[in-house]
């Protein structure tokens, strides 16, 4: 339905006589769907501002609308023209589709998007209302657009809308530029901080950004769930995997081929295992060993130089839990509760109003710091996806508040632990997250949505340097995959990220990769080992680029990539199995230079 109104609305959209530039090159048209029906389109002329040209729409005025629809005349191209589109997802569209098409992004990991096109190179940011609005690629009749529309269905609008468009030029006018500049924008307004800065006073961040990353996912109950609504009698059996005392042997086998540093982060480790019984954590899991192991892994991981943290849920509830109220649960608008779209190790997954979990949160931190963890604290999934506005008449809460209830869960968390870590790169909260698990789930070709025909690293050139990630799921035991993927943890920066066990689900949606680290025998735990002993060689070489931003990044070939950073560092992967030469210099094929 949304693809019929939008090629609807495509027709009734006015063009210049040529088809796609406008004569100020400034205007927009904008479609008006209101609540009785009628739609219209009239053309604005953006307001110039210092450096960038402003849509604005107040909040008042939209209260009529059903949908309002912002199409730059500035940034439409037609088929065959040099250039591209860049979503906040990473992916490049260049103007190249003979077939009308449309592709959208509701969920958008940064509230951007850039066009370079024969008017110019521009770059979007939405400033507000940026949690209802999708961003559209419009191809008909050979003529590209990109659209942002806002939608107002099942929601009263609680802030004015605010798009401002920055015009590109020169050595800016690429995604490179387009990155750099909503860079420059967050860090003049103090939403984020350079790492080499945080890092001065915060020990446990500066410990996290000179060591890899390593998860062990230490026990669970069967997934996808064979019991949906699990009481203490019927549920089902916790597999268990790797005990508290085994990770004491992973620790000794580490140090025995020369890491002396990583930050290990135990995953199901509480009552129940993964996605055990949330939002309870305690007891510490028994059949792990309970809190006495726990309490003396704690400090036999710290003795060893080695910082521990846990894993934790404050987005996902299961009705087995103690804690499981329906004031805690969003409610969709017809009233019922709102459930995930897949149910795991706990049930069926019902999707928590963060405004409401404020107090439970602050508890579990608590007694996570009480139990000795340091370092940065993990809470799943809060940074990789928007989170559904509550229509609880007791307590409703829309999508903004929402993300700063996400924002305060990992504040909260690094108060008390030194440092908070999520699962994705959502960047509402940028201003309190110091790692990202991963940035995309669609590194992959196969992946790609069908319109897409670059990834590119738009994410990373704004915020390594800012926050510790690991670029894709993909890269999640990089060390022992394909050298084509492999090297993409080079190229785009990551932080070295492994995972024990992160192969463990029944249907085998195995989201990391099926390539694992295991420890049930001795010839595991030494291959495992090894994996990351491999990668934290690399980082010895490369580890001081993660205080630094990604300043360029370009294809030098179909195979070839450079990556600029901004201490002046190049570093130049070859995913060719020949030779490549560049400034005198031979890259061998399925390798890297380092260029300090």
């Amino acid at each position: 339905m949304i693809g019929t109104l939008l090629f609807i609305l495509a027709a009734l959209t006015p063009f210049s006589d040529s088809g796609l530039i406008c004569e100020t090159p400034t205007r927009a048209s904008v479609v008006s769907l209101y609540t009785d029906g009628r739609c219209d389109t009239t053309v604005c002329v953006l307001e110039k501002q210092s450096d960038f040209y402003r849509f604005y729409r107040r909040k008042e005025d939209l209260r009529s609308l059903v949908s309002l629809e912002i199409i730059p005349e500035f940034e439409r191209a037609k088929l065959g023209d040099d250039g591209y589109y860049v979503l906040p997802n990473d992916f490049l569209f260049r103007f190249d589709s003979k077939t009308d098409q449309i592709y959208s992004l509701n969920s958008q990991p940064m509230p951007i998007a850039g066009a370079l096109t024969p008017a110019g190179c521009w770059l979007e940011i939405v400033k507000g209302l940026q949690f209802e609005n999708t961003i559209s690629i419009v191809v008909k009749n050979g003529v590209y657009s990109l659209r942002r529309r806002f939608d107002f269905k099942d929601v009263n609008p609680y802030e004015d809308i605010i798009v401002d468009y920055y015009p590109l030029v020169g050595d800016d006018a690429s995604y490179s530029g387009m990155g750099r500049t909503y860079r420059k924008y967050q860090l003049e307004r103090g939403r984020i901080r350079p790492l080499k800065e945080r890092v001065l006073n915060n020990e446990y961040l500066k410990y996290a950004a000179e060591s890899p990353e390593i998860r062990i996912r230490q026990g669970w109950k069967p997934a996808p769930p064979t019991v949906l609504e699990q009481t203490p009698e019927n549920e089902p059996k916790m597999k268990v995997a790797v005990t508290f005392r085994r990770v004491k042997d992973i620790i000794d086998s580490l140090k025995s081929v020369g890491v002396s540093k990583a930050e290990i982060c135990l995953v199901g480790w509480n009552v129940r295992g993964h996605d055990g019984r949330w939002p309870t954590a305690l007891p510490v899991e028994p059949s792990l060993g309970g809190e006495k192991d726990l309490r003396e892994l704690i400090g036999y991981s710290q003795e060893n130089g080695f910082q521990i943290t846990c894993h934790t849920n404050s987005s996902d509830a299961y009705t087995i839990s103690d804690r499981f109220s329906e004031d805690i649960i969003v409610k969709n608008p017809d009233g019922q509760f709102a459930t995930g779209k897949q149910f795991w190790s706990g049930g069926r997954m019902y999707k928590t109003c963060l405004c409401q979990m404020n107090e439970i949160v602050s508890e579990v931190n608590s007694q996570v710091r009480e139990l000795g963890f340091r370092g940065l604290h993990y809470i799943d999934v809060l940074s990789c996806e928007y989170h559904q506005p509550c229509y609880d008449k007791k307590h409703p809460h829309n999508r903004a508040e929402q993300a700063r209830a996400a924002e305060a869960h990992l504040r909260d968390a690094a108060q008390k632990m030194g440092g908070a870590a999520s699962e994705g790169p959502f960047d509402f909260v940028a201003g309190a997250e110091d790692y990202a698990l991963y940035v995309t789930f669609d590194l992959k070709k196969d992946k790609w949505p069908s319109m897409a025909s670059e990834y590119v690293p738009l994410w990373h050139i704004v915020y390594n340097g800012i926050i510790l990630n690991n670029a894709a799921s993909d890269l999640v035991n990089y060390t022992i995959k394909a050298p084509e993927i492999a090297m993409k943890a080079i190229e785009y920066g990551s932080r070295p990220s492994f995972y024990f066990y992160s192969s463990f689900k029944d249907d085998g949606n195995n989201w990391m990769g099926d390539e694992d680290l295991r420890c049930g025998n001795a010839s595991e735990l030494n291959s495992a080992v090894k994996a990351i002993s491999r990668a934290w060689e690399q980082q010895r070489e490369l580890g001081y680029l993660q205080y630094e931003f990604l300043d360029e990044h370009k294809m030098l070939s179909d195979y070839v990539s450079y990556s600029r950073w901004s201490d002046g560092s190049v570093v130049i992967c070859n995913y060719s199995s020949k030779p490549y030469l560049y400034d005198n210099l031979v890259i061998e094929g399925n390798s890297y230079l380092l260029i300090k």
